[in-house]
């Protein structure tokens, strides 16, 4: 295993549970990239001199990959993406050509893409909470809704020792390598026809959703009727009263014009998405370190620009909503997390999740600190 230094962490959990990672930085980035902290000039010169030798070493061999996702083009995860491979190829000198395919245009299903990763048919693969649902179902509760409802939590509890095991546990086991973390992309929020201040007003709302069974299930506890739907199927949905709703990130639910058939968007706050990249893990092993450095770094350095735009994004589309006369409604999720405890307790006892109840209780109030 390569030396890496990991950004942030906060301390370790007392008892049995594992240490939570900083909010500042999520990524882990190979040692070998020097940073410049000398601010005479003769002291930046050398730290950029070393940071040249580091990074530019023996780049003779040229490797030319496939990133497919299916996030949307213009999106900033795409554009973090696009960024990924830029650094790759200037880190690298040239030697690694990455050539990135959004919009599903080169695999169109995240679980298919997940799964031509493992067989070694593409190399990297762009994508979010995909790995936990196929990979990890035992850790299902860091996807939960309502479970973890800010950002820097999810973050800290995504890099903590107890989930860094599990993110290894993809390599080992399935071949695909949780490159060096992620970055928070944005809250799902609950856009719809109907107003919705509190746990009581999502009583029978038609709610438009995913395939997963455990959302379904989450949201129906909460008094929602759930209808699995395709997003290509949401605009018009919506349009006829199919649905009266769906959760999403803004741009996800903005960028399919959802704004035009809906009237609120309340600030349910309810997942926290992550953006990461997984990269066959037997191309990653067979790689010399300084392309393994390059790579990390390329994937840090990336997110580390990709947090800022972020939050543009996510003010920019609360402007559209409200320039398409969506109104923004401050939800209860004190009500809605309330509301979810019975059903998650029993999801616990349940015997198919890894941890106990109390124990991932206590892991996230551990890593809000």
């Amino acid at each position: 295993m390569k030396r890496v230094v990991a950004w942030g962490l906060i301390g370790a959990l007392a008892m049995s549970l594992a240490a939570c990672g900083g909010n500042a930085n999520s990524g882990e980035k190979e040692s070998g990239k020097a940073a410049v902290t000398e601010t005479d000039a003769t002291g930046a010169a050398v730290a950029e001199t070393e940071l040249e030798s580091e990074n530019n070493g023996d780049f003779s061999t040229e490797y030319n990959w496939a990133f497919a996702t299916t996030y949307g083009s213009g999106t900033v995860v795409v554009q973090s993406y696009q960024k990924f491979a830029e650094l790759a190829k200037e880190y690298t000198s040239g030697s690694v050509i990455i050539n990135l395919y959004p919009d599903g245009q080169l695999v169109a299903s995240e679980d298919d893409s997940m799964a031509q990763l493992s067989a070694g048919e593409i190399e990297f693969v762009g994508t979010g909470s995909m790995p936990w649902w196929i990979y990890s179902t035992d850790y299902a509760w860091t996807q939960a809704p309502f479970m973890i409802t800010d950002a820097d939590t999810y973050e800290n509890v995504y890099n903590s020792d107890t989930i860094k095991a599990v993110r290894q546990s993809w390599a080992d086991n399935y071949n695909v390598k949780d490159l060096c973390g992620g970055f928070y992309r944005g809250m799902r929020k609950l856009a719809a026809t109907k107003k919705v201040g509190n746990v009581g007003d999502l009583s029978g709302l038609k709610l438009r959703m995913n395939s997963s069974a455990l959302w379904n299930s989450a949201w129906q506890s909460l008094g929602a009727v759930t209808v699995p739907l395709s997003l290509n199927e949401l605009y018009t949905s919506i349009q006829t009263g199919v649905v009266e709703g769906c959760e999403n990130p803004l741009s996800e639910s903005g960028y399919l014009n959802i704004p035009e058939v809906t009237s609120y968007v309340m600030n349910t706050n309810h997942v926290a998405e992550y953006a990461i990249v997984c990269m066959n893990n037997d191309l990653y092993e067979s790689l010399p370190e300084n392309y393994q450095t390059a790579l990390i770094n390329a994937w840090t350095d990336a997110m580390d620009w990709a947090r800022a735009e972020v939050e543009k994004e996510e003010a920019g589309w609360i402007k559209k909503y409200q320039e398409a006369g969506c109104e923004i409604v401050d939800f209860d999720i004190e009500s809605a997390r309330e509301a979810s405890i019975p059903f998650w307790k029993e999801m616990f006892e349940s015997g198919e999740w890894a941890m106990s109840y109390d124990e991932v209780m206590s892991l996230i109030e551990e890593c809000s600190k």
